[in-house]
């Protein structure tokens, strides 16, 4: 595996004339370079030069039909079709499905465009590893991989699959995002909409749930542009004439545009007034892609980017499901099919990783299946919510404030969840009205204790050490502090001492 490492901008400056001709046939290529970092300019001129030059084709794979036709327009209007054709991967995969094969003869280059694609998708679509496994056995074509998301493709390609690979990649940098805000409920997001209206700003809403996504543009019509994938039955409520709009002057009109991930990558929009985007997005590649929609024209411009967390409950039940996935695939690997489908009764089809394939040339006749690609993604999604749950409390928002430059040793995390905002200004009045209080009685202090709320991550039980309470108190920003101290009180006419006393007290007052 041999790495270039690039500190250049440009996807051209690091994958020159001079590498593409030492490139041979069977040769490997991954190049990883963030949104705007020209990716599809070098396709599309640089090595279109170079193939026009050698009388050679490319082939260019996409993995969205909104992409396939902004990218076909452009080569139209730059008159490049007589090297480049377009293709989706699902027109190749469909074809294998029908047991019929996809003629690549015609091409010296196989450009697989946001390739983070056959993993992204396999969760839903059990076809990726056809259109994959296809690619890779060219081996008499020069295979080029690009995505600023394809860590796990490319690691799977080179550690699971054992195929050398030439990897490319610049250095990406999320200095575009100028603010990071994390909510938990859905109801923010119509707030957020409430806000956006108001206030009159431009905004991107991508959706993970093409359900939840329509009834937020159902409520918000009047100021929202919907899109969703053309397999959903919601694409009915789609206006084709605004996305075909958008594609082509990479912008939109209306205040809002709600998304499903059909539109998480390849599609640009220039709009300096495109500032905030938020996203209900579980899958971290998917969330990097959707960001990259808003493409960075100045030093000034930039996002304002608010994230739908995931809970640390949330996250260990993911870890369970994951795993649950991975152990019938193991079963199935140690064991023959009927033992597998008597120990997992009703489901054995259930799983993605675990799927059901036609006999070649017996169509009565089926057998189960574990689909590599996915297995490895498990393998690998399984340690990604892992290290997030080692953040501890909040571990989803830290993981991401580290990814995105929101975090120094110095300051900590620099990120705001909503709620818990919401939930601190409440807990501030609360220790605002009970300053003065010269001692908290044992009803006010195991109130002062619910309030605060800190509790053991393992067990959930409520905290009520001071220095916990304390360290709670300076770590959301409050300017309070429970004091302990030593008093005496008369109680029924005798002098009652009490050596660990609390009060409430200002820190400036401290």
């Amino acid at each position: 595996m041999e790495t270039v490492f690039g500190e250049h901008s440009r996807v051209s400056e690091v994958v020159t004339i001079d590498q593409i001709k030492n490139w041979n046939n069977g040769d490997i290529i991954t190049i990883k370079a963030g949104t705007g970092a020209g990716k599809s300019h070098f396709i599309k001129n640089i090595l279109y030069a170079h193939a026009k030059h050698h009388h050679k084709k490319i082939l260019m794979l996409i993995h969205r039909i909104n992409c396939t036709d902004q990218f076909q327009a452009e080569v139209e209007k730059d008159k490049k079709t007589d090297v480049i054709e377009i293709k989706t991967y699902q027109s190749i995969e469909a074809k294998y499905k029908k047991n019929e094969t996809f003629d690549f003869s015609p091409y010296q280059y196989i450009v697989c465009d946001e390739f983070h694609y056959f993993m992204s998708d396999a969760a839903f679509n059990k076809t990726t590893d056809m259109s994959l496994e296809t690619i890779l056995a060219l081996s008499n074509k020069i295979r080029i991989f690009m995505s600023a998301t394809g860590d796990y493709m490319t690691r799977y390609i080179a550690n699971y699959k054992k195929m050398e690979t030439i990897n490319y990649e610049l250095k990406i940098y999320f200095n575009f995002i100028k603010q990071l805000t994390f909510f938990n409920r859905d109801d923010t997001l119509e707030s957020f909409i409430e806000e956006v209206i108001e206030r009159n700003i431009k905004t991107i809403f991508f959706i993970q749930s093409a359900r939840k996504a329509f009834e937020l543009y159902k409520k918000y019509k009047d100021y929202a542009m919907y899109n969703c994938g053309k397999s959903d039955r919601h694409y009915k409520y789609v206006d084709q004439e605004k996305i075909n709009t958008m594609l082509q002057e990479e912008k939109f009109n209306d205040l809002i545009l709600i998304t499903t991930t059909c539109m998480d990558a390849g599609v640009n929009i220039i709009d300096e007034e495109l500032q905030h985007i938020v996203c209900d997005v579980k899958d971290t590649g998917t969330l990097v892609q959707c960001i990259g929609r808003k493409r960075i024209r100045s030093k000034d411009d930039g996002i304002y980017l608010h994230i739908k967390t995931i809970t640390n409950q949330q996250l260990g039940g993911m870890v369970t499901q994951l795993s649950k996935k991975l152990e019938m695939a193991q079963y199935l690997r140690n064991n023959n099919i009927q033992d597998y489908i008597e120990k997992y009764p009703r489901e054995y089809d259930k799983w993605t990783i675990v799927y059901t394939d036609i006999v070649a040339d017996e169509s009565d006749k089926a057998t189960l299946k574990i689909n590599e690609l996915m297995y490895f993604k498990c393998l690998l999604d399984i340690a990604e919510v892992e290290a997030m749950i080692k953040y501890g409390d909040f571990g989803y928002c830290k993981y991401l404030a580290v990814k995105f430059g929101f975090f120094d040793e110095q300051n900590g995390y620099d990120y705001t969840l909503i709620e818990e905002v919401e939930k601190n200004k409440v807990l501030e009045n609360y220790l605002d009205g009970i300053v003065g209080k010269v001692m908290l009685q044992a009803k006010d202090r195991t109130e002062l204790i619910e309030k605060v709320n800190v509790r053991d991550g393992n067990n959930n039980r409520l905290l009520k050490n001071i220095d916990t309470l304390n360290g709670k108190l300076k770590g959301i920003g409050l300017n309070f502090i429970i004091d302990q101290f030593e008093t005496s009180r008369i109680v029924n006419g005798k002098k009652q001492k009490y050596k660990q006393a609390w009060r409430v007290l200002r820190l400036s007052d401290y």
